[in-house]
């Protein structure tokens, strides 16, 4: 009986996104499994194109007359049966198309090229009854022996011989085919040992030497008593040829093995190894994962302890335990300038059982992390989001650190929220799930309360010292006194104390660039970006104003553009300018700073933490980046610049997320046997989110909060959907978003649902044009519906009748509680 396949073709269209039927051939049918990565032909030309098989089917009438696999392009599966669980499920919980959930699994270092090739198929033919082109054609192939790629064909020839081919076509001289190569950006090297006893080592050297093959017979010697020996090491040291080599391994005296070869991912951060003896609380929460691993039914945990309080060594300790057990474990960390000291600390306990994930890989690189993950030679995998899909053979634990960061959220379709795809996997793996934070999100801290997770509280710092204080300071008492600086009197003499006493200093903003943005005071212009709806920041360095959106920018002129004055002028702060400062105030300090712009490059970061951790700079100024995980001793003040940055923003979370970043960077701050000192400069000191930072307390922080959320029907308490839609032509965008509104109101009438307070909209938004798109949405609340019927009709108005509904020259977005709305 016929077998056939279901298969998802790598083709990012809507209308490909569904499984299609393919018949397995005989001769692959006993090597083919749910999971492997095949060549199929496609379309009305059957151009070959890549598939993934998600299922095997037995023969019916339905399966008549379908195309074949061409071949399997691996020997093992690519996907899992639990990648294909986790596949189908971000489908439809993050309304995307297959395809897309499946580029987050798999490496992309694999891929297949496929191209027409044009083959001489008829020699029967007179040149003199062929063009001059034609005859051009004729030779081209000829040259190639018959075979060339199209491509390369009119490239050679250099002129327009599209419709030649197709005369040559007719008179059935030449045929043209699709050809394909798999690529996979593998590495190998070789190794040569004997294929001889050693007993016969003696007189095979005798008979080369009279043969006067010396060089073959140095090379037999140089073998004898070897176990194996690298190729590129033999040729190296006896400066031998290839052909010497190919000699022996005809005359079979020699075998050559082809080994995998894994390109080194160099880590020029260390740390000092340190033997850590847990406190108490360190090991209660260990104690509590480990009798944990046994059980069927996991809730995931949150681990909530203060900064410094040694949730790492919590790790560490039970990633041991699932070494002991030969499971594998999987930690996330937020930020690419928090992975030297993760890798540092976990490579001192792990040395080469550790692989690394993250965006600053190399596409070789992490195909080799991918195939070592995978062959079980890593056992600890490190990295960013995407490192949650790391195809671990035995699953025991997941720890996402810092779990509250909004890097969580991927912002690219599949717009997934990590920490739910680690449930699914978890889940379907029955592995443990562990949430690491100083500061949980609102949201993940209700799942506790409600019992939803297990929670695990260590609430002391490891080394027992007590939190540095913080210290508010209104700025607008500082204004009323006379101190227009950025630097608030009490901050200005704690970094010059800090210098005297040869102690470090962290300084925090979090805006690069030199200024907020750049206005003529004489005519109020202001530089804006051409393609989006925001003004540029001024970054003084280079003295452009660049859009932090597009990445467009424009050199700043000494005039107006629009009045000729020479009024122009920069407003607000961003790091850039916090560094002007510092020099200007303090000439002989020594500064770092931390922010895209500075770590661009490869090493970049590795690079500034070094130099800081190594006493080569007093001031680290910088954003985000800077706020958390980083663990230096000699650091005594931290500066916060501007908490109301953060407050002001147009976002339900952005209270949230002020106390949050508050609470972090604070924690860098007297972390080892030096007292610490937390100077936060501030207009507004009654804010509750800052009153509760200065005195650490989250749950205070945490109750207030989630009334307000309750009060307004945010998360946790109801879910939220984006639809945006965005194109060059703002009335069609209007008209396309209004038609998605008609829609939805419609189908809803049509189910009896009349009351419509959950939907807002349609709206420009926040931010309405970016990239020369302009940009309009709808948001929907679960309010008095439930989520998976909201979804629905979505997904029905949005994906399957989207062509038919909506105007070819607008695009989509669709996003499940989003991070912002902006």
């Amino acid at each position: 009986m016929k077998k056939y396949a279901q298969v998802i073709v790598d083709n990012n269209s809507i209308y490909t996104d569904n499984f299609f039927t393919y018949e397995i051939p005989d001769d692959i049918l006993d090597q083919i499994k749910i999971g492997h990565r095949v060549l199929v032909p496609f379309g009305k030309s059957n151009k070959p194109i890549q598939g993934f098989i998600f299922d095997i089917l037995d023969e019916n009438e339905e399966h008549k007359n379908t195309k074949k696999i061409i071949d399997i392009l691996d020997e093992e599966p690519l996907l899992r049966d639990v990648d294909i669980k986790i596949i189908k499920w971000m489908k439809d919980e993050y309304l995307c198309k297959f395809i897309e959930a499946i580029d987050c699994i798999y490496p992309k270092g694999y891929r297949v090229n496929t191209y027409k090739v044009i083959h001489l198929v008829n020699n029967n033919f007179t040149y003199e009854n062929l063009r001059f082109e034609e005859k051009k054609i004729i030779d081209e192939i000829l040259k190639h022996k018959g075979k060339i790629s199209l491509d390369k064909l009119k490239k050679n020839i250099k002129s327009n011989i599209d419709s030649y081919i197709k005369k040559l076509r007719e008179k059935r001289i030449i045929q043209i085919t699709w050809e394909s190569k798999s690529i996979k950006n593998e590495k190998y090297v070789y190794s040569l040992r004997l294929n001889i006893q050693n007993s016969e080592v003696e007189n095979t050297i005798q008979s080369l030497n009279k043969k006067r093959s010396f060089k073959q017979a140095q090379i037999i010697s140089f073998l004898a008593n070897k176990e194996k020996v690298l190729l590129d090491d033999l040729i190296k040291e006896l400066k031998v040829t290839k052909s010497s080599i190919k000699s022996l391994q005809e005359k079979d005296l020699i075998k050559i093995e082809k080994i995998d070869y894994f390109r080194k991912i160099e880590t020029t951060y260390k740390i000092d190894e340190k033997e850590i003896n847990l406190n108490q609380e360190q090991i209660k929460a260990v104690n509590i994962l480990k009798s944990n691993i046994q059980n069927e039914s996991k809730k995931p945990f949150l681990l909530h302890g203060v900064t410094g309080s040694g949730k790492t060594e919590v790790y560490i300790k039970i990633i041991q335990e699932m070494l002991s057990l030969g499971k594998d474990s999987i930690v996330l960390v937020p930020e690419i300038s928090l992975t030297p000291q993760t890798i540092a600390r976990f490579k001192n306990r792990f040395n080469d059982t550790i692989a690394l994930l993250h965006s600053r890989l190399s596409d070789g690189q992490r195909q080799d992390e991918y195939k070592r993950i995978k062959q079980g030679k890593a056992k600890i995998v490190i990295g960013a989001r995407s490192a949650i899909f790391a195809p671990c053979k035995d699953l025991g634990i997941v720890i996402i650190d810092e779990f509250h960061e909004s890097s969580y959220k991927s912002e690219t379709s599949p717009k997934y929220n990590t920490i739910e795809v680690a449930k699914k996997l978890c889940e379907e793996t029955g592995s443990i799930l562990l949430l690491g934070s100083a500061t949980p999100s609102i949201d993940e801290y209700y799942k506790c309360e409600i019992g939803e997770y297990n929670k695990i509280e260590l609430k002391n710092r490891a080394n027992n010292k007590q939190m540095p204080p913080i210290e508010v300071i209104d700025m607008k008492e500082e204004l009323n006194n006379g101190n227009k600086s950025i630097f608030s009197r009490a901050l200005y003499e704690a970094i010059d104390n800090n210098l005297v006493n040869k102690t470090q200093t962290i300084l925090f903003l979090n805006r690069r660039g030199y200024a907020n943005f750049i206005s003529c005071r004489k005519c109020s212009y202001l530089f804006k970006c051409s393609s989006c709806d925001i003004s540029l920041t001024y970054h003084k360095y280079k003295n452009i104003a660049k859009c932090h959106y597009c990445g467009y920018e424009v050199e700043v002129p000494k005039k107006c553009p629009s009045c000729d004055s020479l009024y122009l002028k920069e407003f607000g702060i961003g790091t850039e300018k916090i560094e002007e400062e510092i020099k200007k105030y303090f000439p002989n300090a020594r500064v770092l700073r931390m922010d895209r712009d500075t770590t661009s490059k490869k090493g970049s970061h590795e690079d500034i933490l070094n130099k800081f951790k190594n006493g080569q700079a007093d001031i680290l100024i910088g954003t985000q980046m800077i706020s958390k995980g980083l663990d230096f001793p000699n650091v005594t003040l931290v500066g916060i610049l501007s908490a109301d940055m953060m407050l002001n923003f147009p976002d339900f979370k952005s209270s949230e997320k002020t106390f949050q970043i508050i609470n972090q960077v604070a924690g860098r701050a007297g972390r080892d046997l030096l007292k610490g000192r937390v100077i936060l400069q501030t207009y507004d000191t009654e804010h509750y989110s800052i009153r509760y930072a200065k005195n650490y307390d989250y749950l205070g922080f945490y109750n207030e909060e989630i009334k307000i959320r309750k009060i307004f029907n945010y998360k946790p308490f109801n879910s939220l959907i984006s639809v945006v839609v965005f194109g060059k032509n703002e009335k069609s965008v209007i008209k396309n978003i209004q038609k998605i509104y008609d829609a939805v109101i419609y189908v809803l009438n049509k189910k009896g649902i009349n009351n419509f307070q959950f939907i807002l909209g349609p709206n420009p938004c926040p931010i309405s044009k970016i990239n020369n798109n302009y940009r309009w949405q709808i948001l929907f609340k679960d309010l008095d519906i439930e989520i998976k019927l909201l979804k629905g009709i979505i997904k029905y108005i949005c994906i399957e009748k989207r062509d038919f509904l909506l105007d070819s020259d607008v695009s989509l977005s669709i996003d499940t509680d989003p991070e912002s709305i902006l």
